[in-house]
This record gives structure tokens, sequence and C-alpha cells, in this order.
């Protein structure tokens, strides 16, 4: 079997082990050929059995693939699905190591002076919002527009999908005419669910469409909300892209979307949406949500460390973000469902490692990479290394993607 194709049904099967194992599959979308969908695929295949077959693959790899980059992508894909495999099989790996061998990334602790220089951020930035203290601050501009159950279900299901035409059209005219390059859209469904550990997610669905679900279990603000509708409407874009990638040049293992070390440049051209379209820039509301937002991604990762590393108590780690981000312990708990090491059912939590990709893929790679682009007035090159190049979304090959730059 050709080696892009090995990699799609290897991928598919790793997606059936945590799927056994977890309840979530590692795939997080398909649009491939049918006799390689993962519901094709052996739902049965021994961990060590997998864990063989991936390294010969890589092997395979390294001598059939001579386009550099691509190359060192689906290597450092099948790292992350040797090292979710070997979890899978129940392998004692520490949390630091997990996070860096399935993404490629450091999972750090920011020191308290880190965290005390971010809340005096929030600080200044509320400093002129009504309240008495910044807790208070915080608690009204949340309450600010705040929506819940079915009137938050009604305006993602009535205005969010009346305004998808419009989030589209931003892409449009600030990234894709920018790049000089067109992809087809066939839309995003927007659907409000419960019972999830997460605020937003795109599922992406083939035939250039998605579903872009929101979480309503939550009461949520139209303030936070905006960040969110542009994140995961710029997951749609990103797999826009893909598929338009897949299809013209066949590369058949780009029909797959797993969570592995792609995620980081994933996540981080999510997070830096607002940024490509120039949304509110400079605005007070603007200012605040940037580090209310920061402050939250900072102490969230610092509790993921504590959950999942230092074994602190579930308690123990709600208090410390209640302290730290302003938050009543309603708004900090179901959000900790997310990070923790097991789920409510006593699974392995295949989110736990998942959360350092938000900030360390903005902060890092994407961010400082669109900045200097714009200062150097480059970003129709970057765009088109973001989006037309997709071996460069992955946090093994994003720098030496652009290393043009």
């Amino acid at each position: 079997m050709e080696v892009d194709r090995e990699f799609v049904k290897l991928c598919g099967e790793v997606g059936n082990l945590t799927e056994a194992v977890t309840g979530v599959s590692i795939v997080d979308a398909y649009y491939g050929p049918d006799d390689l969908a993962p519901a094709q695929q052996s739902k049965d295949r021994k961990p060590e059995v997998l864990i063989h077959e991936l390294s010969a693959l890589s092997d395979r790899i390294k001598s059939e693939i001579d386009q550099p980059l691509r190359s060192k992508y689906l290597i450092s894909e099948i790292n992350s699905l040797i090292s979710i495999t070997r979890w899978m099989s129940g392998e004692d790996i520490s949390y630091i190591d997990l996070v860096e061998c399935v993404f490629g990334i450091k999972a750090t602790r920011f020191a308290e002076s880190e965290i005390s220089d971010a809340i005096e951020e929030v600080e200044i930035a509320f400093s002129d919002y009504p309240g008495k203290d910044t807790r208070e601050r915080l608690e009204r501009f949340d309450l600010d527009g705040q929506l819940h159950g079915e009137e938050a279900r009604n305006y993602i299901e009535g205005e969010l999908q009346k305004n998808a035409m419009g989030v589209s059209e931003l892409f449009r005219v600030k990234v894709y005419d920018i790049m000089g390059s067109k992809v087809t859209d066939n839309g995003v469904e927007y659907k409000a669910v419960t019972d999830k550990p997460w605020s937003g997610y795109n599922y992406y669905q083939g035939n250039y469409k998605s579903i872009n679900e929101f979480n309503v279990d939550r009461p949520f603000s139209r303030h936070a909300m905006e960040s969110v509708i542009y994140h995961e409407y710029e997951h749609h874009v990103s797999n826009l892209w893909r598929e338009k990638a897949y299809h013209e040049n066949n590369w058949i293992d780009l029909c797959i979307v797993p969570l592995t070390c792609r995620c980081v440049i994933s996540e981080g051209t999510a997070d830096t949406a607002i940024d490509f379209l120039g949304i509110n820039e400079g605005t007070d509301d603007a200012r605040r949500i940037k580090a209310q937002m920061t402050l939250s991604r900072m102490c969230t990762m610092n509790a993921a460390l504590m959950l999942n590393h230092e074994g602190a108590s579930f308690d123990d780690t709600v208090d410390y973000l209640v302290e730290r981000i302003f938050r009543s312990e309603e708004r900090v708990k179901p959000f900790l469902q997310f990070i923790k090491p097991r789920t409510m059912d006593g699974k392995p939590n295949l989110w736990a490692p998942y959360y350092f990709n938000y900030l360390i893929g903005r902060r890092d790679f994407v961010y400082p990479t669109f900045r200097k682009a714009r200062e150097n007035a480059m970003l129709a090159d970057f765009f088109r290394t973001v989006y037309l190049d997709p071996y460069s979304g992955s946090s093994r090959t994003w720098h030496e993607a652009f290393d043009w730059l």
C-alpha cells in the first residue's frame, strides 16, 4: 500500500482505539475514499501491533517521500500517533512527556510573578469599568449581554447562523483576496449543544462545509462569544484549504484530520483569527477581552499541571482558579472537566493534555510570525504559507516553513 494510504488507514485504527478506551476518536474529520474511512478499519488492533506498523511506516516515508516538509510533517504525525497509542495501552507516561510527545511543545508552569503581571494587565484593562474592585468589574462585564439556555440557543442557531455569510465574506476580503486565491465554502451550520467539556467545536464535514457547535450548558456573554465565533470559523477555513489541497494534489494523507502535533498550529491560527481579520482592534472591549483571555489561558495551563502532574485535588485546583481568574466556583468547575485526568465515567480524558495548544500555538508560533509578516508587508506570503501549504501546519514544521521570513 502507498505510504499516504497506509498513513490514513493506521490513523483511523488509532482513532478506533482511542474511541474504545476514552469514548473519543483522535480522528477529528474525514473526507477521503470510502475504503480508508475510520469506520472501515479494524477496531481491535493490539497497541503493540499498531506501534510496530507506525514505526515501519515512518521508515518508509523517509525513503519514499522526497518532499522534505511533507516527509517531516508525516513523520511527526506518526510520532504523535505512536505516543497516543502508548498512552491508550496503559503505559505509564508522565503528563509533561505526554504533552511533548503528542503535540511537540513543552508543558511548563507559569511562575507566580508572571501570573501577577497578567493579573495587573487585567486590572489596568478593567480599571475604568463599573464596579468596586476587579472581581466585580469582571463579573459585570460577563453579565453584560449574558445569554442562558434557550436564549443562548436561539442566538446561536438564529443570529449567528444569519451572520455566518458575513464571517465568510470577512475571510474572503481580509485573507483570500490578499493571498490571491479562492476556495469553495459551502457554509457552516450552527448548533447549540449541551453536556460537553468545551465551549465551542468545529466539526468539519467534508465537501467544504462544517457544523460549529456551541455549548449552552454554561452562560456566556456576547463579549466572550465573539472571539469563539471567529476561532471556530477559522478552523472551518483551515479545513477548506486542506480539503482543496487534498483534491488538487491527490495528497491522500490530507483527507484525515487527527488530534496530533498539527493541533498546535490549528489552535494557534484559530486564536489569531481576530488579528487576521482586524476585528475590534484598539477598542476598550478588545483590550479587556485579550487581557482576560491571556490570564485565563495561563492559569488554566497551571491548573492542568496541578491536576495531571502535581497531584493537586480537584477542590484545590478550583480554589486556585477562583482566586486567580476572578471567576466563581460555578463558572470554574464545568471547565475543569476539559483538563482533568479522567472523565466523569472514569475513562482517561483524551483532552487532558490538549489545553497547552491554544496559548502556545498563538504565542510561540502563529502570532509572532503573523506580526513579523505584517510589519514587513509580507502578509500575502504569510497567508499563502499557512493555507496553501498544509504541511506548514505542525509544531514540528512551522518554523522551517517560514524560514523565508
